[in-house]
């Protein structure tokens, strides 16, 4: 049987978590990129080392409740939802955009050290803000007659 994947923008799923919403996040980046910055309340499940029966017998929610599911930027995701689906998961959905897209939006993370200290993140934000600015020279070219 083939299935759609579901997804909820990364906006929609802040919501939730601000209006406290109960739900299940789980993040399947890898350990490292897991502590230096995530969603609060999210759970590390590294898709490397996913056991997605264990997961979901160890779930504290019902079965029928949505399993959202972020990586960083929606691959790792979808795989991780795909298992899921296999293992008997109902309703897994995939943050769509991500963690680089949680991000850019200026939503809420927990990190461990500044985000800045992290060069590949620096470089990212400086080039997206780089885009976003109004240009501060702008050149002419001349026409000679």
């Amino acid at each position: 049987m083939l299935r759609c994947m579901t997804t909820i923008d990364c906006l929609e799923m802040a919501a939730l978590i601000d209006n406290r919403q109960p739900l299940d996040l789980i993040d399947v980046r890898t350990e490292q990129e897991f502590r230096s910055f995530h969603i609060r309340g999210a759970r590390s499940f590294p898709l490397r080392e996913l056991l997605a029966a264990k997961l979901l017998q160890g779930r504290k929610r019902e079965a029928t409740e949505p399993l959202y599911i972020i990586c960083n930027n929606r691959v790792r995701a979808s795989l991780a939802a795909g298992m899921l689906t296999g293992a008997g998961c109902r309703q897994p959905v995939v943050v769509d955009g991500g963690m680089e897209t949680w991000v850019r939006e200026g939503l809420s993370v927990v990190f461990k050290r500044p985000f800045w200290d992290f060069p590949l993140a620096r470089f990212c934000c400086e080039l997206i803000e780089l885009f976003r600015r109004p240009a501060l020279v702008t050149y002419e070219s001349r026409r000679v007659a």
